[in-house]
């Protein structure tokens, strides 16, 4: 590992993200944490900060191109330099019946998982071809490439996000970059809400997940994992 590597991590407040940034500041990587949710995104960052770790953060949304714009030019502002690696993280999993969903929800779960995955992604490529290397992880789900009932919105977004990312590697392989999907199946996580505890003995912990990425991020330039599948030992829910 390269010491002093700035991670950018989205939907950082929470979850799997949150796990994510606790894990990596704990390298010795400084760690830049972004969430719509400003309350929630200081409070966690001051917890890190109060490990030792540096960690900032940033509040984006990343459905907004500007949001999105100024995040990346604080971090540069911030460091002189561009995030080395993304942890395209950010996401909503709303559970509707496409016969309840309406078009507001349906845009929103796209804004959100495709096209915010694509607007971040874009924004770190410059300083990273610059720097003739870098590393995207893709937070993408067991619903990239299997469906579930409920989940139209979701899967399409994550179907959608599958694509892009394996056409993201494809452009950026040869500019030293590494792209990598991540797909969890069940992770306890706020998004499962009540459902959590009575599937809490059958899901995975957002722990688990950071330290599949944090073994990915200890391979050598040379090497890249292209694609992480992991699911509770039990299957799918």
């Amino acid at each position: 590992m390269e010491e002093n590597q700035i991670v950018w991590i989205t939907g950082a407040s929470k979850g799997i993200g949150l796990a994510c940034a606790k894990a990596l500041a704990a390298t010795g990587r400084r760690i830049v944490m972004s969430s719509r949710n400003r309350k929630e995104l200081i409070d966690r960052t001051v917890e890190i900060r109060a490990t030792g770790a540096d960690a900032r953060a940033v509040q984006c949304d990343v459905r907004n191109e500007e949001d999105v714009d100024w995040a990346i030019k604080s971090i540069i502002k911030a460091f002189g330099e561009g995030p080395d690696i993304l942890i395209n993280n950010a996401g909503i999993s709303p559970d509707y019946s496409i016969e309840d969903m309406t078009p507001d929800i349906f845009d929103s779960v796209i804004a959100t998982n495709l096209t915010g995955n694509f607007l971040c992604a874009k924004a770190v490529l410059p300083e990273m071809i610059r720097k003739g290397r870098g590393t995207i992880i893709q937070m993408l789900s067991i619903a990239s490439t299997k469906a579930f009932a409920g989940g139209a919105a979701y899967g399409a977004s994550k179907f959608g996000a599958l694509g892009f990312t394996n056409a993201l590697r494809e452009e950026v392989r040869d500019k030293g970059i590494k792209v990598v999907s991540v797909m969890p199946g069940a992770v306890e996580t706020p998004s499962w809400g009540d459902e959590a505890e009575e599937y809490h003995d059958r899901m995975m912990q957002p722990e688990d997940i950071a330290l599949a990425i944090a073994g990915i991020l200890e391979q050598p330039q040379r090497a890249m994992v292209e694609e992480i599948v992991l699911r509770p030992i039990g299957g799918d829910l």
